[in-house]
């Protein structure tokens, strides 16, 4: 037989007598290996830590109730019993007695450990902000199915939480994190706007270059089979770039993360905010590097007037690759020779020469298309298809073999793998899943959040209410 016994004391030092004494037992009949003995182990302990919470609330109380005053000295407060929570906390759930208060003179009840547990704020619930910060960290991250489950192992109390109560908990967390954002941003654009107006002077230009690389992300939505929504991600970084690992690879400075699922003026005037705090207007040279969307030339033009548009390589050459499979679906040393030919033009910046090609090449099609033949009419589409993207586009296509020996970047691959972070591993990836508005903007800002670093940040002014 083994016996485990762990005491516990505390004790309030500014108050000789205050003192909570308690001890945790539990036991043993033979050794059953070292599994069965972390699990006791881990058992007493929580146990111990819920009575160690529960204890320092009512030394908490305690105190408080000695000072504490409704409105003024006048009024009368009376003890009128006690009243049962269970708080819900990165140990497990707590069971809590608040004391009850009645004033005469107001003739209203109040519970003075409710200001202590910020039982009184919108939406908290009786979670405390630890456990609300841990539930949308593991629900950001993984299904709110597999979030439950880790919570109920980290605190060591599978009922701890409920699939639907992590949802909730992630929803109204990342509503209040777009809501402060949204006011940051506005008192941002304010400032901006009364420089402007006062005539401050512009700060000495700064060499190098900003980059303000972005992308669109579709994931399911809830409202119907079939149905998606767009979100946009922007990454935007300098030029500056430091080795790592032993084989030197460059890795991002200085970056910030940009996520949004609302519409494209609201996503456009965060980027530019953003971007204003890392240095647009002050840095010599801007480029916004996009996918080829249409909304992308269009924030370039409202938003970043000074900069310059690039469209991605990458996508550029995978749109006339996709074309000439479209043109010529088998595969023919024409395909071949087509596609090398427009791709080199289009390569070292020869936009015309290739749109002159692909026009020549189109109305060629166009007449087999006339002869009711379904392959050339796929392919007069395709080719009128491509001929749009680059028309759309026709600013951001670029001599990039001079732009890459130049050190410029001509691939958003930096923008890729932020959406990958961002929205993709948690929202796309996941096969079945389907999105609401809210869910998915309120994923997004807390994954957008921890990118840049300002978790922590985040969390950490309020800990003293709970």
């Amino acid at each position: 037989m083994w016996t485990i016994e762990h005491r516990v004391r505390l004790q309030n030092d500014e108050i000789p007598g205050e003192v909570v004494d308690f001890t945790v037992t539990d036991h043993i009949d033979e050794w059953s290996g070292l599994g069965h003995w972390e699990q006791k182990v881990r058992d007493v302990g929580f146990r111990a830590m819920r009575k160690m919470v529960a204890g320092g609330l009512r030394l908490r109380e305690h105190t408080l109730l000695r000072t504490w005053t409704h409105l003024d000295s006048d009024c009368h407060l009376v003890r009128r019993g006690r009243i049962p929570v269970e708080l819900t906390s990165t140990v497990g759930k707590v069971r809590v007695h608040r004391q009850r208060l009645f004033c005469k003179r107001c003739r209203e009840w109040i519970t003075p450990l409710n200001e202590e547990l910020d039982l009184h704020g919108h939406g908290n619930g009786r979670l405390t902000r630890s456990f609300r910060e841990m539930a949308c960290d593991c629900g950001s991250s993984q299904p709110y199915r597999q979030a439950q489950r880790m919570l109920g192992r980290i605190t060591h109390d599978p009922s701890v939480t409920s699939m639907k109560q992590v949802q909730r908990v992630v929803g109204r967390e990342g509503r209040r994190l777009r809501a402060a954002e949204d006011e940051k941003y506005h008192a941002v654009s304010s400032q901006i706007v009364t420089d402007v107006q006062d005539r401050n002077p512009l700060p000495e230009p700064i060499e190098g270059v900003l980059y303000v690389v972005v992308d669109g992300i579709w994931v399911r939505s809830c409202l119907g089979k079939g149905r998606w929504r767009e979100g946009k991600v922007a990454r935007i970084c300098t030029e500056e770039r430091e080795a790592v690992g032993r084989k030197g690879r460059l890795r991002v400075v200085d970056s910030r993360y940009v996520s949004s699922f609302k519409p494209v003026g609201v996503f456009s005037e965060r980027v530019w905010v953003d971007a204003i705090r890392m240095g647009y207007g002050s840095r010599k040279q801007t480029i916004v590097l996009g996918d080829g969307a249409r909304w992308i030339p269009s924030m370039r033009r409202r938003y970043f007037p000074k900069g310059i548009y690039v469209l991605d390589w990458f996508h550029l050459r995978r749109k006339v690759a996709r074309t000439f499979r479209r043109v010529f679906p088998e595969k023919s040393r024409r395909r071949v020779r087509w596609y090398l030919e427009i791709r080199n033009d289009l390569w070292e910046g020869r936009r015309e020469e290739a749109v002159a090609k692909l026009q020549q090449l189109r109305d060629d099609i166009s007449a087999q298309a006339h002869m009711k033949n379904p392959i050339a009419r796929q392919g007069r589409d395709a080719l009128a298809d491509l001929l749009g993207y680059l028309r759309n586009n026709w600013e951001g296509v670029i001599d990039y073999g001079c732009w890459r020996d130049a050190g410029y970047m001509v691939a958003s691959s930096l923008v890729e793998k932020a959406g990958d972070l961002v929205v993709e591993k948690r929202q796309k990836k996941r096969q079945g899943m389907h999105w609401s508005h809210h869910g998915s903007e309120a994923v997004s800002a807390l994954r957008t959040l921890w990118l840049n670093g300002e978790w922590d940040q985040h969390w950490k002014p309020s800990q003293k209410r709970a």
